[in-house]
């Protein structure tokens, strides 16, 4: 009897050290890095629960309650509703929506680790997971419920909302979504030295409304573990990149913001504005953000990373580029990147001029990547002329 009742108490404690603490989240997409959100602030029962660009607003913000039989209740901030398996539906495809909370099984959630960061979202009522439907990649996919099966569009990062307080020069945020509330931070810059450490560390985790200062900028932003979203960010002079994807598996995700980074000055010959490092993981690029200055890519696949591999890929769409540029995006095609273009504004764009979607051959650190070219709608190069327009 004594083996029952420590066998049941280890497989409590087990179980317990893998649920999500009662708390106020963003919960984020594992897909495409986006977060549920109640569309266009409705506070009506009725209204339709999809994804978004992770902006952490109080409609994206959700009161997450462990019940007494171990489900969740998941309520939107804005409305204080509930997210709710709309009229009762059992199949694939059911809409999730808000409705006054009840505390019905089709108002009670299932949140189970499935390893990382990641959680799937199952409705007490029919077990289906909510679910980014179709896959969509883009902002404005619908969530609804779907028999679970492990995809990344199933699995979903919670990421607790903080202070602006946790949002300094040095910091390492975790599991968080911070609203820095504007302010400026920096280190230092030495240059284009890739030694430099970040101004920021996130991990699973998600910044707001932050300046990093144009002396202080380092090597930028690391997203070093899940998904990660900057959204609303500004580098007043890019040192040596702006930001740098190093979370394999992982999203990181830039929403509106600019970039500046002048030429000669506080980080050397104009460089990429993002580099992206880890393998299997995507890096977007939306939102209206803004690259303004010098510049000498967008995008870029490590070309000699130490292991170097892939794939990568790039989502890049609704982005202003009102600086003189080299080119948007360089692809390791031999590792299988793959760069999606859409809606591209460009200054003073004329045909190849910047050239938009670039191929290497990605090779070993100390070799040098070679450069193919300018490629349209190929394997690598998801992009044709009429993706690009004329800033």
């Amino acid at each position: 009897m004594r083996k029952v009742l420590l066998i049941l108490s280890l497989l409590l404690l087990c179980a317990n050290a893998s649920a999500i603490s009662s708390g106020r989240y963003v919960i984020v997409s594992k897909l495409n890095g986006n977060a549920l959100d109640v569309s266009d602030f409705d506070t009506a029962d009725g209204a339709n629960v999809m994804t978004w660009l992770t902006l952490g607003n109080n409609n994206q913000q959700f009161d997450v309650t462990q019940l007494s039989d171990g489900s969740y209740s998941i309520r939107p901030v804005h409305s204080g509703k509930s997210l709710d398996v709309y009229e009762w539906n059992t199949e694939d495809g059911a809409e999730v929506r808000q409705w006054t909370y009840t505390g019905g099984d089709n108002q009670r959630w299932w949140i189970d680790h499935q390893g990382g960061d990641y959680y799937s979202i199952s409705s007490k009522l029919s077990n289906k997971a909510i679910d980014v439907w179709e896959m969509s990649m883009y902002a404005g996919a619908d969530a609804r419920l779907f028999t679970y099966w492990g995809g990344a569009g199933q699995l979903w990062a919670f990421q607790r909302v903080g202070s602006s307080s946790e949002c300094y020069a040095g910091a390492s945020i975790s599991d968080r979504f911070v609203d820095c509330g504007g302010k400026t931070i920096g280190l230092s810059c030495t240059g284009d030295s890739e030694s430099q450490s970040p101004v920021l560390r996130l991990n699973n985790a998600s910044v707001r409304n932050v300046k990093l200062a144009a002396n202080g900028g380092a090597d930028g932003i690391h997203c070093e573990g899940g998904n990660c979203t900057l959204a609303d960010v500004v580098w007043n002079d890019i040192c040596e990149d702006a930001a740098t994807n190093k979370s394999e598996g992982g999203t990181m995700t830039i929403v509106g913001g600019s970039a500046y980074n002048s030429n000669g000055g506080y980080g050397g010959n104009p460089d990429k504005i993002f580099q992206h490092n880890s393998k299997n993981s995507t890096t977007i690029i939306t939102g209206g953000f803004t690259a303004v200055g010098t510049h000498g890519k967008l995008w870029r696949s490590c070309g000699n990373c130490t292991n170097n591999g892939g794939p990568r890929n790039a989502l890049i769409y609704d982005v202003n580029i009102n600086a003189d540029i080299g080119s948007i995006a360089g692809v390791n095609g031999n590792y299988g990147d793959v760069a999606t273009i859409r809606d591209l504004r460009i200054l003073n764009y004329s045909s190849s001029n910047p050239p938009v979607c670039e191929e290497y051959l990605g090779v070993q650190k100390g070799s040098s990547s070679t450069k193919y070219g300018e490629r349209w709608n190929t394997a690598s190069c998801d992009v044709s002329p009429s993706d690009v327009s004329q800033y």
